[in-house]
């Protein structure tokens, strides 16, 4: 003699088997998305030579923040490694104006230092 199993069992089976086996679920991280992570993530490019990645990174930085001074910092080390120093330097000292705590001078004069050796080709 044969068991019959009700249709209800077999309908929460089916749908139980179909949604384990659905696409994994994507979180998205909106903490990634910050003018200091962009600044972070440019600096590290740039230290591995992608120079365009880096440009990248720093512009979407200056996007988020257009006071960010950091990102600025980097869009002038983009040019100095670019082989335009004289533009980063020139850049630096126009964002000057924008430091608004001793972090953001000491980027900035950081960034100057490290331009004028490349400038001076060391």
């Amino acid at each position: 003699m044969r068991l019959r199993r009700p249709n209800h069992v077999w309908l929460i089976v089916w749908v139980v088997f179909f949604s384990a086996c659905g696409p994994d679920t994507i979180f998205l991280r909106p903490s990634l998305d910050t003018p200091a992570q962009h600044v972070k993530n440019g600096q590290g490019l740039l230290a591995q030579g992608k120079i365009d990645a880096a440009h990248n990174e720093f512009l979407r930085a200056k996007t988020l923040n257009d006071r960010y001074v950091p990102a600025y910092v980097g869009l002038a080390l983009v040019q100095g490694a670019r082989g335009n120093a004289a533009a980063g330097l020139e850049l630096l000292e126009r964002t000057r104006s924008m430091t608004v705590d001793s972090a953001e001078v000491e980027a900035l004069e950081d960034g100057m230092i490290r331009l004028q050796k490349l400038q001076a080709g060391e």
